[in-house]
Protein backbone atom coordinates (compact mmCIF):
# COMPACT_ATOMS: atom_id res chain seq x y z
CA UNK A 1 0.00 0.00 0.00
CA UNK A 2 1.74 3.13 -1.21
CA UNK A 3 0.52 6.56 -0.10
CA UNK A 4 -0.41 9.30 -2.50
CA UNK A 5 1.91 12.09 -1.45
CA UNK A 6 1.81 15.74 -2.42
CA UNK A 7 3.61 18.80 -1.16
CA UNK A 8 1.47 21.82 -0.47
CA UNK A 9 3.57 24.94 0.11
CA UNK A 10 6.48 22.60 0.85
CA UNK A 11 4.46 20.64 3.43
CA UNK A 12 4.14 16.85 2.85
CA UNK A 13 0.54 15.67 2.74
CA UNK A 14 -0.38 11.96 2.52
CA UNK A 15 -3.68 10.52 1.28
CA UNK A 16 -5.07 6.99 1.51
CA UNK A 17 -8.49 5.58 0.54
CA UNK A 18 -10.46 3.02 2.58
CA UNK A 19 -12.50 0.38 0.70
CA UNK A 20 -15.31 -0.09 3.23
CA UNK A 21 -16.42 3.43 4.07
CA UNK A 22 -20.08 2.37 4.18
CA UNK A 23 -19.57 0.40 7.41
CA UNK A 24 -17.57 3.26 8.94
CA UNK A 25 -20.30 5.77 8.14
CA UNK A 26 -22.97 3.46 9.56
CA UNK A 27 -21.01 3.18 12.82
CA UNK A 28 -20.31 6.93 12.93
CA UNK A 29 -24.01 7.73 12.61
CA UNK A 30 -24.65 5.77 15.81
CA UNK A 31 -22.30 7.96 17.85
CA UNK A 32 -23.70 10.61 20.16
CA UNK A 33 -22.48 14.19 19.80
CA UNK A 34 -22.55 17.35 21.91
CA UNK A 35 -22.33 21.03 20.85
CA UNK A 36 -18.86 22.35 20.02
CA UNK A 37 -19.05 26.06 19.10
CA UNK A 38 -19.79 25.98 15.34
CA UNK A 39 -20.42 22.24 15.06
CA UNK A 40 -20.71 19.03 17.14
CA UNK A 41 -18.08 16.78 18.74
CA UNK A 42 -18.32 13.17 19.88
CA UNK A 43 -19.53 13.14 23.46
CA UNK A 44 -16.94 10.49 24.32
CA UNK A 45 -14.25 13.17 24.41
CA UNK A 46 -13.15 13.39 28.04
CA UNK A 47 -12.30 16.98 28.91
CA UNK A 48 -10.95 15.94 32.32
CA UNK A 49 -8.10 14.09 30.68
CA UNK A 50 -8.67 10.89 32.66
CA UNK A 51 -9.50 8.88 29.57
CA UNK A 52 -8.87 11.21 26.66
CA UNK A 53 -10.36 10.77 23.20
CA UNK A 54 -10.24 7.02 22.65
CA UNK A 55 -12.48 6.28 19.68
CA UNK A 56 -9.80 3.82 18.54
CA UNK A 57 -10.90 1.51 21.39
CA UNK A 58 -14.43 1.08 20.00
CA UNK A 59 -15.02 -2.25 18.29
CA UNK A 60 -17.13 -0.72 15.52
CA UNK A 61 -14.02 1.10 14.30
CA UNK A 62 -11.45 -1.65 14.94
CA UNK A 63 -10.95 -2.48 11.24
CA UNK A 64 -10.64 1.19 10.31
CA UNK A 65 -7.96 1.92 12.91
CA UNK A 66 -6.06 -1.25 12.04
CA UNK A 67 -5.99 -0.01 8.45
CA UNK A 68 -4.96 3.47 9.62
CA UNK A 69 -2.08 1.86 11.53
CA UNK A 70 -0.88 0.28 8.28
CA UNK A 71 -1.15 3.66 6.56
CA UNK A 72 0.93 5.32 9.27
CA UNK A 73 3.60 2.64 8.87
CA UNK A 74 3.90 3.78 5.25
CA UNK A 75 4.13 7.41 6.37
CA UNK A 76 6.84 6.58 8.91
CA UNK A 77 8.84 4.67 6.30
CA UNK A 78 8.58 7.52 3.81
CA UNK A 79 9.75 9.98 6.47
CA UNK A 80 12.67 7.75 7.42
CA UNK A 81 11.31 7.19 10.94
CA UNK A 82 12.48 4.04 12.72
CA UNK A 83 9.83 4.26 15.43
CA UNK A 84 6.28 3.01 15.18
CA UNK A 85 3.57 5.68 15.17
CA UNK A 86 0.77 5.02 17.67
CA UNK A 87 -2.62 6.74 17.81
CA UNK A 88 -2.81 8.67 21.09
CA UNK A 89 -6.16 10.39 20.48
CA UNK A 90 -9.14 9.89 18.18
CA UNK A 91 -12.61 11.40 18.07
CA UNK A 92 -15.42 12.30 15.67
CA UNK A 93 -16.79 15.64 14.50
CA UNK A 94 -20.18 16.38 12.96
CA UNK A 95 -21.38 19.34 10.91
CA UNK A 96 -25.06 19.72 10.23
CA UNK A 97 -26.24 21.69 7.20
CA UNK A 98 -24.57 25.15 7.04
CA UNK A 99 -22.29 24.36 10.01
CA UNK A 100 -18.50 24.52 9.79
CA UNK A 101 -15.40 23.76 11.84
CA UNK A 102 -13.52 26.76 13.22
CA UNK A 103 -9.77 27.45 12.82
CA UNK A 104 -7.67 25.16 15.01
CA UNK A 105 -4.48 23.14 15.36
CA UNK A 106 -3.90 19.73 16.99
CA UNK A 107 -2.00 19.59 20.28
CA UNK A 108 0.06 16.86 21.97
CA UNK A 109 0.96 14.93 18.86
CA UNK A 110 3.62 14.67 16.17
CA UNK A 111 1.35 13.86 13.23
CA UNK A 112 -2.35 14.50 12.70
CA UNK A 113 -4.87 12.88 10.40
CA UNK A 114 -8.48 13.15 9.33
CA UNK A 115 -10.85 10.58 7.88
CA UNK A 116 -13.86 11.73 5.86
CA UNK A 117 -16.91 9.56 6.57
CA UNK A 118 -19.31 11.74 4.58
CA UNK A 119 -19.63 15.12 2.89
CA UNK A 120 -19.45 16.86 -0.47
CA UNK A 121 -16.20 17.39 -2.38
CA UNK A 122 -16.84 21.11 -2.83
CA UNK A 123 -17.09 21.60 0.97
CA UNK A 124 -13.36 21.64 1.62
CA UNK A 125 -10.88 21.64 4.44
CA UNK A 126 -8.61 24.68 4.27
CA UNK A 127 -5.10 24.94 5.69
CA UNK A 128 -3.35 28.23 6.54
CA UNK A 129 0.41 28.68 6.35
CA UNK A 130 2.02 31.97 7.51
CA UNK A 131 3.30 34.17 4.73
CA UNK A 132 6.93 35.00 5.66
CA UNK A 133 6.56 38.55 4.32
CA UNK A 134 3.99 39.35 6.98
CA UNK A 135 4.45 36.83 9.79
CA UNK A 136 6.24 38.28 12.83
CA UNK A 137 7.97 40.89 10.72
CA UNK A 138 9.92 43.62 12.55
CA UNK A 139 9.07 46.36 10.05
CA UNK A 140 6.46 48.77 11.35
CA UNK A 141 3.54 48.82 10.65
CA UNK A 142 3.66 45.31 9.14
CA UNK A 143 2.69 43.28 12.19
CA UNK A 144 1.40 39.74 12.18
CA UNK A 145 -1.61 39.67 9.84
CA UNK A 146 -4.13 36.90 10.33
CA UNK A 147 -6.52 37.82 7.52
CA UNK A 148 -6.75 35.18 4.79
CA UNK A 149 -5.20 37.47 2.18
CA UNK A 150 -1.94 37.58 4.17
CA UNK A 151 -1.71 33.78 4.48
CA UNK A 152 -0.63 31.09 2.06
CA UNK A 153 -3.48 28.56 1.88
CA UNK A 154 -4.41 25.29 0.26
CA UNK A 155 -7.64 23.29 0.29
CA UNK A 156 -8.58 19.62 0.38
CA UNK A 157 -11.84 18.22 -1.08
CA UNK A 158 -14.09 16.26 1.26
CA UNK A 159 -14.10 12.76 -0.24
CA UNK A 160 -15.84 9.99 1.76
CA UNK A 161 -13.37 7.19 2.48
CA UNK A 162 -10.28 9.42 2.25
CA UNK A 163 -7.69 9.45 5.02
CA UNK A 164 -5.39 12.47 4.99
CA UNK A 165 -2.21 12.84 7.05
CA UNK A 166 -0.75 16.27 7.79
CA UNK A 167 1.40 18.27 10.28
CA UNK A 168 -0.56 19.10 13.46
CA UNK A 169 0.72 22.67 13.87
CA UNK A 170 -0.77 23.97 10.60
CA UNK A 171 -3.99 25.90 11.23
CA UNK A 172 -6.99 24.52 9.38
CA UNK A 173 -10.77 24.74 9.25
CA UNK A 174 -13.67 23.10 7.43
CA UNK A 175 -15.93 25.06 5.12
CA UNK A 176 -19.71 25.10 5.77
CA UNK A 177 -21.55 21.88 5.00
CA UNK A 178 -23.83 22.57 2.02
CA UNK A 179 -25.33 19.06 2.05
CA UNK A 180 -28.69 18.28 3.59
CA UNK A 181 -27.02 15.32 5.28
CA UNK A 182 -24.66 15.48 8.24
CA UNK A 183 -20.95 15.62 7.47
CA UNK A 184 -18.97 13.35 9.80
CA UNK A 185 -15.19 13.11 10.09
CA UNK A 186 -12.86 11.16 12.37
CA UNK A 187 -9.72 12.90 13.63
CA UNK A 188 -6.71 10.93 14.88
CA UNK A 189 -3.42 12.09 16.39
CA UNK A 190 -0.20 10.06 16.37
CA UNK A 191 3.03 9.84 18.38
CA UNK A 192 6.21 7.81 17.87
CA UNK A 193 6.81 5.20 20.56
CA UNK A 194 10.06 3.66 21.84
CA UNK A 195 13.59 5.05 21.98
CA UNK A 196 14.14 8.27 20.06
CA UNK A 197 17.84 8.64 19.39
CA UNK A 198 19.36 11.74 17.81
CA UNK A 199 22.83 10.83 16.51
CA UNK A 200 23.76 9.25 19.82
CA UNK A 201 23.82 12.54 21.72
CA UNK A 202 20.19 12.87 22.73
CA UNK A 203 17.87 10.12 23.90
CA UNK A 204 14.17 10.17 24.71
CA UNK A 205 12.07 7.19 25.71
CA UNK A 206 8.37 7.41 24.87
CA UNK A 207 5.83 4.72 25.63
CA UNK A 208 2.54 5.59 23.97
CA UNK A 209 -0.20 3.63 25.76
CA UNK A 210 -3.70 3.36 24.32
Amino acid sequence: MLPKKDEMLGIPIYRFYYDDNASVLEAAKKLKFRPNNTNWIWEGVDDSGDRGSDLYNYSDFADLFAWMQDCMAEVAEDMGMQNKLICNAAWANLNKTHEWFFDHTHYNCMISSNYYCSGKEEDKTQWFHPNPYFHYTNIYPLGEFTEDKYLLTFTEPTEPGKFIVFPPMIRHRAWPNTSEDDRITIAANWFPTGNLNAAGVSHLRLDVIQ
